[in-house]
């Protein structure tokens, strides 16, 4: 344990420090060092006079400072030492110099304990000085001066600090071209929003299918003309919309304006899972439900991309048969769920190779600060028990990400909550490519889920997951009807009678509550009672669900959960299982294969633009 103290003490016989009135002048540096041949009859040598007399000094016209010099040392006569070098080295370059000035000392005491008990023979005190001079450059040229710091700095003496600053001016009404140059930027702006909007999100997915899927003024050509108009894109060189652009032109446009085909980008949706094996609840009402919804809904001339993102799965490492079959079983989950091979491109991230390709690029633009302050990452750096085992892996994991999207050109990508700023990270790095190569990447807006998260069954206070040991934490998707009833039955509430949504006051009854309006409609959540409020005429909410319960017992809320989440899972076991084992198995490969072949025609059309942007192709 130590005791420091720091004070600030002037020398003696010292240039005292300038006053701080506002109304006296600013402090004044008095060359007063004549010119030493002036003073001597004699003729002297010049090596002697670079010796034994003063540095000689250069006058100044204007008086106008450049650059102020700070040098600390402990010794004072290495200090005065180079003090006088960087004289001599100002006066060779032309540089009128001022100084040295001393500044006011700064001293540092402190006492250390030398034994177990304290008294006054046990403590050992500590004294260290600091002195400081300056030295003020003025009507100095800002190359001259930084040539001059350069040289100081490769004949740095030993003991010796610097720290300079440098003066800079700018011309007379820099205030009014500011002022011009926002006006100009608003009315830019002004322009380009009009059409986009403010909102950088599409928001949620039933938002999405009203005002851009499914709305009347979005012009939709045949599937025809939609696979020519693809198959021309992909051929055609590197001709996009601007990053701030990326949705179709034509869903924006207004009445009475004709817009052209050739002028519309093709709406891609994009999003991935990592593959945990059998998905639970949480994965399948969180994201997974969304894609069916998507994929339903979405017109002809979307094109739809769900990729099981096996390279992210590897920054913790696995054991490889059990990471194959997880694939195998997440795959085999999105086909159970309602997916269509012929309508949803689905594809293992390592079977398209271009993904890497492009996270390298983006690597070298990408800001390492900013890759510090995501949260996944911060969460484990302060975290002493996995902070030594932290990898590159995970530091560059959003990375990856972006380049997942990007590489696809995707438009619009569904995300939960907890990946918004993964998602804004992949905008960053469009931002910092399209700065350095020219506007070649689009930049993907967000479709948000309007799910909430699935809490634990066992600690409502954390999400559901998979790599938690206890197994009725959670549901997996192909459980059968007695294992749902079973962990919902069994999950931690709390010993109050009534049914209310408190989230924060009981997390546990809320989760069930979230739970049963998610997949609640107005015949699955019927629990043999009559309701008191009037749920089916709107979508269900926790709170409304509440009210719906009050006067009820925790175990009817229970019953209707297990009831909804039944209805909602049927059928899902059975196509797991059907798909997982169809044609020995090879069902799956194949179409992984064929998903495979189409996403990497669309990222290597991608990768041909970056490769021909960065200086990377062949040609």
């Amino acid at each position: 344990m130590s005791v420091r103290s720091e004070a600030t003490v002037a020398e003696p016989n010292a240039t005292p420090p300038p006053p701080t009135d506002a109304g006296s002048e600013p402090p004044q540096l008095v060359n007063e060092l004549p010119d030493p041949r002036e003073k001597n009859d004699v003729r002297l040598p010049r090596a002697v006079q670079a010796v034994y007399l003063q540095p000689l000094r250069r006058e100044t016209e204007y008086g106008v400072p450049s650059c102020d010099l700070q040098l600390r040392s402990y010794s004072i006569p290495n200090l005065e030492f180079f003090c006088d070098f960087a004289l001599r080295a100002a006066y060779y370059l032309n540089l009128p110099a001022f100084g040295p000035v001393p500044l006011p000392k700064i001293i540092e005491r402190w006492t250390v304990p030398r034994a177990s008990f304290i008294f006054k023979k046990s403590q050992e005190n500590f004294e260290r000085i600091t002195r400081r001079r300056l030295i003020q450059i003025r009507d100095g040229h800002p190359e001259t001066v930084q040539i001059w710091l350069a040289y100081l700095q490769k004949h740095a003496y030993y003991g010796i600090g610097m720290k300079a600053n440098m003066w800079s001016y700018d011309k007379l009404a820099t205030g009014e071209q500011m002022d011009s140059d926002v006006k100009t930027m608003q009315e830019t702006i002004e322009a380009k929003m009009q059409y986009l909007g403010r909102d950088k999100t599409a928001g949620t997915v039933e938002k999405f299918h009203s005002t851009v899927l499914l709305k009347s003024s979005f012009n939709r050509p045949s599937s025809l003309v939609n696979a020519a108009t693809r198959t021309r894109r992909r051929l055609a060189s590197g001709q996009f919309l601007s990053p701030r652009c990326s949705y179709s032109q034509s869903a924006f446009q207004e009445k009475g304006e004709k817009g052209t085909q050739d002028d519309e980008q093709m709406p891609v949706v994009f999003s991935g899972i990592q593959p945990t094996g059998v998905p639970h609840l949480g994965n399948y009402l969180g994201a997974m439900r969304q894609w069916k919804q998507l994929q339903d809904n979405a017109p002809d001339d979307t094109e739809l991309l769900f990729s099981i993102v096996d390279l992210h799965a590897i920054t913790m490492p696995r054991d490889a048969p059990v990471l194959m079959q997880h694939k195998r079983e997440m795959l085999a989950a999105l086909i159970a769920i309602g997916l269509d091979p012929k309508k949803s491109t689905m594809f293992y991230q390592s079977s398209v190779p271009e993904h890497t390709e492009l996270m390298w690029i983006l690597s070298c633009t990408a800001s390492m600060g900013y890759l510090g302050r995501m949260t996944q990452w911060k969460a484990r750096e302060f975290d002493d028990t996995v902070a030594a085992q932290l990898k590159l892996g995970l530091f560059s994991y959003p990375v990856l990400q972006a380049a997942d999207i990007l590489v696809h050109r995707a438009t619009h990508v569904p995300v939960g909550a907890d990946q918004l700023q993964h998602l804004e990270f992949a905008r960053e790095c469009v931002t910092n490519f399209n700065s350095a190569y020219g506007p070649h990447l689009i930049a993907p807006q967000t479709i948000t889920t309007p799910s909430s998260r699935v809490m634990s069954l066992v600690n409502p206070l954390n999400k559901m997951s998979k790599s938690v040991p206890n197994h009725r934490s959670r549901i997996l998707i192909t459980a059968p009807p007695e294992e749902i009833q079973q962990r919902i039955m069994g999950a931690v509430t709390d010993s109050q009678y009534a049914v209310t949504y408190e989230p924060a006051i009981r997390p546990g009854v809320a989760n069930l509550l979230e739970i049963l309006a998610q997949c609640a409609t107005a015949t699955t959540i019927a629990t043999g009672g009559e309701y008191r409020g009037d749920v089916a005429a709107t979508p269900p909410t926790p709170a409304t669900l509440a009210q719906a319960f009050a006067g009820m017992h925790l175990g009817d809320l229970k019953k209707a959960v297990v009831n909804a989440v039944t209805q909602e899972l049927s059928g899902v076991r059975e196509r797991f299982e059907d798909a997982l084992n169809r044609g020995g198995g090879k069902y799956l490969d194949n179409i992984q294969a064929e998903g495979a072949e189409r996403a990497r025609e669309n990222a290597a059309e991608t990768m041909r633009i970056v490769r021909d942007a960065v200086g990377l192709s062949a040609v």
